[in-house]
C-alpha cells in the first residue's frame, strides 16, 4: 500500500479546495486499486484501468441510499438484484436487466454518489491518502466509469460554490421556522417540502440527503435557499445553548472551506442570491473529456430534476 504526500495547504488545516489536488497527483494512466481516504469523514475510489468505477464516503449517500430511500427500487428488488450480481460487480447490470432502472439513468445516479462522494472528503479532515493496489472485492461500479480529470474539477467546482453559502452541510442543524411552518400547511410540494418537513432542528443537509435519498450538493444549495428565505434557521448545539456561544471545531479546524463560519447568519444580512450563483442550474457542466463517461445535454437536465423527482 502507497502512501500518497498531501498538498502544503492540507497539511497545515488549508481549505478543501486544495483535496481536488490530491486526486489529480495520483498516477492514473491505466492504475487499478482503491485510493483511501482517511479523516473525517473519509471515503474511498475505487479505479479500474486508470478510469473511476465509484465513490463511497459516509458522508454522503451512496448509489444504494439514492436507489431505495427515493423509491425507485424496492428493498425486495434490490436484495434480488445483489444476489445475482453482487459476485462479479454486476448488481447494476442486474437492475439494468430487469429494467428496474435504466442504463442512462444508472450511470447518472453513480455519477452522482460520486460526486456527493468527493465533495464529503473534500470539505471535511483528511489525514492520509494511501492507494491500495489490490481490486476492490465488491463495488458499484458506474456502467461506463468516470474521468478523474472531471471528477476533480467539477469536486473544485461544488466547493467552491458551497463556500459561499451560509450552511455547512455537516455541522448545522435546521430548524423550521414559523414561514416555513405556514408554507406546509399551505400545501407546497416537491423538494422544498420534504426538506421543510424533515427540518426539526436535529438533522443536518447530510442527515436529510440520506433521510430523503437525495444528493447531498443539491440538498444544501437547497436548505441555503431556505435559510435565506426565512423558511428554515439554524438550530444551536445542546453546547451552545448553554456556553452562549459556537464551539471551535474539533482540532481547532475548521473542515468546510475558507468563508464559511458554519455559524448561524442574520437573515437581513444575507447576501441576495444571484440566479446561477450556487451552481444548482449547472449540476454537470459539460467539459471535453476522452475515454470515460462524460454528461451528455439530455442527462444534464434530468440531473437538475433529480433532486425534485417525487
Amino acid at each position: 500500500m502507497r502512501v500518497l504526500p498531501l498538498p502544503a495547504a492540507l497539511r497545515s488545516g488549508g481549505s478543501g479546495l486544495d483535496f481536488p489536488r490530491v486526486l489529480m497527483e495520483v498516477p492514473h494512466g491505466r492504475l487499478s486499486g482503491t485510493l483511501l481516504v482517511t479523516g473525517d469523514p473519509g471515503g474511498r475510489f475505487h479505479l479500474e484501468d486508470g478510469v473511476i468505477l465509484e465513490v463511497t464516503s459516509p458522508g454522503s449517500p451512496g448509489v444504494e441510499t439514492l436507489l431505495l430511500r427515493s423509491g425507485r427500487v424496492t428493498e425486495t428488488d434490490w436484495a434480488a438484484a445483489v444476489r445475482s450480481g453482487a459476485a462479479g460487480r454486476r448488481v447494476g447490470a442486474e437492475l439494468v436487466a430487469r429494467e428496474l432502472v435504466g442504463l442512462a439513468e444508472l450511470q447518472l445516479i453513480c455519477v452522482m454518489a460520486a460526486l456527493d462522494g468527493a465533495l464529503a472528503m473534500g470539505m471535511g479532515r483528511i489525514d492520509r491518502v494511501t492507494l491500495d493496489p489490490e481490486p476492490p472485492a465488491s463495488c458499484f461500479a458506474a456502467p461506463e466509469g468516470i474521468e478523474p480529470e472531471w471528477l476533480s474539477h467539477e469536486t473544485e467546482r461544488r466547493i467552491r460554490a458551497l463556500g459561499g453559502q451560509p450552511v455547512s452541510p455537516f455541522r448545522d442543524r435546521l430548524s423550521r421556522t414559523d414561514a416555513g411552518t405556514r408554507l406546509l400547511d399551505d400545501g407546497i410540494a416537491g423538494e422544498r417540502r420534504d426538506i421543510l418537513r424533515t427540518a426539526n432542528g436535529r438533522r443536518s443537509s447530510r442527515d436529510i440527503a440520506f433521510l430523503l435519498g437525495r444528493g447531498l450538493y443539491a440538498v444544501t444549495v437547497e436548505t441555503s435557499r431556505l435559510l435565506h428565505e426565512g423558511l428554515v434557521d439554524l438550530a444551536p448545539s445542546a453546547l451552545e445553548e448553554a456556553e452562549g456561544s459556537f464551539p471551535a471545531p474539533e482540532g481547532g479546524r475548521n473542515p468546510e472551506p475558507a468563508g464559511q463560519s458554519g455559524r448561524p447568519v442574520n437573515a437581513a444580512r444575507l447576501p441576495r442570491r444571484r440566479p446561477g450563483a450556487s451552481g444548482i442550474t449547472d449540476v454537470l457542466p459539460l467539459r471535453p473529456v476522452s475515454g470515460a463517461w462524460r454528461p451528455s445535454t439530455a442527462l444534464a437536465a434530468e440531473d437538475r430534476l433529480f433532486g425534485s423527482a417525487q
